[in-house]
């Protein structure tokens, strides 16, 4: 490799600057860094009683880190280096250190840090490490102890958990294959039923017709494509209020439409699916008052389950196929 000009010495010098960073933090690899440090070092570390200086008695303190930093995940990184003597640079920069999830370590900060490297021959050598406090740490009207650190870290454990709860919901609550509320979702509407004083509800179940001759003719692929394909139509129709009950069985609870809005759209939907050439069989119940979610989805399962009755009698008799 020929000489490097100015600019490709800086340039080196913050891309190994990230690197040690990255090694320290991500990787947790202190030989990397001692790698890197000359024999005079000197580091202050982030900690009130930490540095040294020699690369032996530095180096000593980086291999009891091994196993000791949770992994971290690093962004925002700036860098800015300039020559203050001749052959030697001062890199200073700053990033958003924030500890990885699966460590169950929570932290969040703001950390500035600066390097000082001698160019030797061909390559530097760092002869200074200096990791600062976060950079918000200590507010000047602060004494004895950085509080805003201490919001910091709370404010990002608050959003892990939001995170890991709407994570945790869609696992408990929503059906895997199609996306809509699955069956425990609508056990819990029931539960919550007996503390709601409903004035009107609707209910409607639908049932998929001619799911197993779908398996065994194409597949069960082929099968699971056309429950998908129905919990889209009812759930564009009825977003948030579907819920796969069965292997190909949905009921919709509507409690905000009227009867007329409520009809017109499940009449819609039907007229929609039956032209993409998907059978199924359907059951309605309405109520403008004693309103029963338990009561009215049973009504609607038989109607539903007449419906389909009435279907498979007529292809049996050829009069259907």
């Amino acid at each position: 490799m020929g000489r490097l000009n100015q600019e490709q010495r800086c340039q080196r010098l913050r891309e190994l600057t990230s690197a040690m960073i990255r090694k320290h933090y991500c990787e947790n690899d202190s030989e990397f860094l001692i790698e890197q440090m000359a024999e005079d070092i000197i580091w202050i570390g982030a900690g009130e009683q930490e540095s040294a200086s020699g690369v032996e008695n530095v180096a000593k303190i980086f291999r009891q880190f091994v196993g000791m930093v949770p992994k971290c995940i690093i962004t925002e990184e700036e860098y800015q280096v300039q020559e203050i003597a001749p052959g030697a640079y001062l890199c200073s920069g700053k990033a958003w250190i924030v500890t990885d999830p699966s460590t169950k370590v929570f932290l969040r900060v703001h950390q500035r840090l600066t390097l000082i490297f001698r160019w030797m021959g061909d390559s530097p050598k760092c002869t200074h490490i200096h990791i600062s406090n976060p950079y918000q740490e200590m507010m000047e009207e602060e004494m004895g102890f950085p509080t805003k650190i201490g919001y910091q870290s709370y404010q990002y454990l608050q959003e892990q958990i939001q995170e890991q709860t709407k994570k945790l919901q869609r696992m408990i609550y929503q059906d895997m294959l199609t996306g809509v509320y699955n069956r425990n979702k609508f056990v819990t509407a029931l539960e919550e039923e007996r503390t709601s004083d409903l004035k009107q509800l609707g209910i409607a179940y639908f049932d998929l017709n001619g799911l197993k001759k779908v398996n065994d003719e194409f597949g069960h692929s082929a099968g699971d494509a056309l429950i998908c394909n129905m919990a889209a139509h009812l759930w564009s129709a009825f977003e948030n209020k579907v819920y796969r009950t069965g292997g190909d069985e949905f009921a919709v609870i509507e409690k905000e439409l009227s009867e007329e809005e409520f009809r017109k759209k499940i009449d819609a939907v039907k007229k929609e699916m039956k032209e993409e050439g998907i059978s199924f069989a359907a059951g309605i119940s309405w109520r403008n008052g004693s309103c029963s979610i338990k009561e009215q989805f049973e009504e609607a399962d038989q109607s539903m389950y007449e419906e389909k009755r009435v279907f498979y009698k007529q292809r049996t008799s050829g009069m259907t196929k």
